[in-house]
């Protein structure tokens, strides 16, 4: 099983006030990555610098399944948020629909750690 922090990159659009132009901006981001096969755990960080895991969720599902060589089709994403003193532990299952060669519309469903953990297989906190 791999564990590790993963870096990714994220687009967001600044929208200049005065002239109304758009120009795409790439912010860099960090998590924690469980993989066993073709099953992702990914855990927001609390020191992550950009867009959290749930705001940017297709582009860094997209970006962990290429790293890691997982088929889209075949990916099980499990987004993760530590237990922080506002807010509890949360696990949830992502489902994606895919179109066009991305990933789109995220869809999440709460799970519980132990449903995350046999999803996984061999996992170690």
């Amino acid at each position: 099983m791999i564990d590790e922090t993963f870096h990714y990159h994220t687009r967001y659009n600044l929208v200049s006030a005065l002239d109304l132009s758009t120009e795409a901006f790439q912010g860099e981001a960090k998590c924690r990555v469980r993989v066993n096969g073709n099953t992702v755990i990914a855990s927001e960080l609390p020191d992550n610098p950009g867009m959290s895991l749930t705001n940017a969720a297709e582009e860094v599902a997209m970006q962990v399944a290429g790293h890691y060589e997982i088929p889209l089709g075949e990916l099980t994403w499990i987004e993760h948020y530590p237990e922080e003193p506002n807010h509890e532990e949360s696990f949830d299952r992502v489902d994606f629909s895919f179109e066009r060669g991305r990933l789109t519309k995220p869809r999440w469903k709460p799970i519980t750690k132990e449903e995350a953990i046999g999803m996984l297989g061999d996992y170690h906190d």
